[in-house]
């Protein structure tokens, strides 16, 4: 257990002087460091935020929100905790995801469509909100009916897709090969704002000068050794970001082909993704 502040951590008062002027839009040298220190001390950082939250005490939830999203990506913080699974990444997740419920729900969608306006924030405000309506189980907005569901959900769903396409615009323009890490993780996320609208978007690139199975080498990792190239929830996700039947039918011919030389290690990585589907085709529908 640690008492007190340790030695290279912001001091106490340091810390509430950041928070007020986050508050008070009045940027100071005391908010710089504390953003830094969200970049490249995220664990730390955001628990402190936390405790300051969970003993109830009032905190500039927008504000932080914006911050955080234009950390996001670029965070440095290493891993900690057991297996390294506290990452960076998902310790600001989840910060952001508690600061958007102290939001009231009509200020939400417009927060989000703030921390949408860059490319990494888009990411983080797709997550913030699939978090936010799935964290409650099958009773949460995003299990029931789109009817009932709060207006503000799909709002923000609309809001960020937006943003989203926005993004990705200069890349409906380039060879699929030519993707950056950035635009892959914005179209798996997309998924979680407006499924719809990237299957459309998708689907029209395929249409004019993609090709599926390209797509799919460059979505799905190279390396998921122990972890099957595509499992259950592979295909949710693709089912989302695609649509499994139209996926499918565009690889018919693929599919129905005999397998490729597995011993060439150029095909190695494609070969494998069409077997996993052969082996996953014919299967009962899936379910979320």
């Amino acid at each position: 257990m640690v008492f007190g502040i340790p030695d290279d951590d912001l001091p106490e008062d340091t810390f509430d002087t950041a928070l007020q002027q986050l508050a008070d839009g009045t940027p100071g040298p005391e908010a710089d460091e504390l953003l830094l220190r969200l970049r490249d001390d995220t664990q730390r950082i955001t628990r402190r935020i936390q405790y300051k939250r969970t003993a109830g005490i009032p905190l500039p939830a927008a504000a932080l929100l914006e911050a955080a999203s234009q950390q996001h990506g670029h965070l440095t913080a290493a891993p900690q905790g057991a297996f390294g699974l506290l990452t960076a990444d998902f310790a600001i997740s989840i910060l952001a995801a508690d600061l958007l419920t102290d939001l009231a729900e009509p200020d939400r969608p417009a927060v989000l469509k703030t921390m949408a306006e860059t490319a990494d924030g888009a990411v983080l405000a797709a997550r913030t909100l699939q978090r936010i309506t799935r964290r409650d189980g099958p009773d949460s907005p995003d299990h029931i009916q789109a009817a009932a569901r709060p207006d503000w959900i799909g709002e923000a769903r609309s809001l960020i897709s937006h943003e989203i396409a926005r993004h990705l615009a200069p890349a409906a323009r380039r060879p699929v090969d030519q993707l950056t890490e950035p635009e892959r993780t914005l179209r798996w996320a997309w998924r979680h704002s407006a499924p719809e609208n990237a299957r459309a978007w998708i689907n029209q690139r395929l249409d004019d000068r993609w090709t599926p199975l390209d797509l799919l080498a460059v979505l799905l990792p190279h390396e998921r050794a122990p972890f099957p190239v595509i499992d259950h929830d592979t295909l949710q996700s693709l089912d989302a970001l695609i649509g499994l039947e139209a996926l499918y039918s565009r690889l018919g011919p693929l599919l129905d082909a005999p397998a490729a030389d597995p011993d060439n290690p150029q095909d190695e990585h494609p070969e494998r993704i069409l077997q996993a589907l052969r082996e996953h085709r014919g299967n009962p529908p899936i379910s979320g």
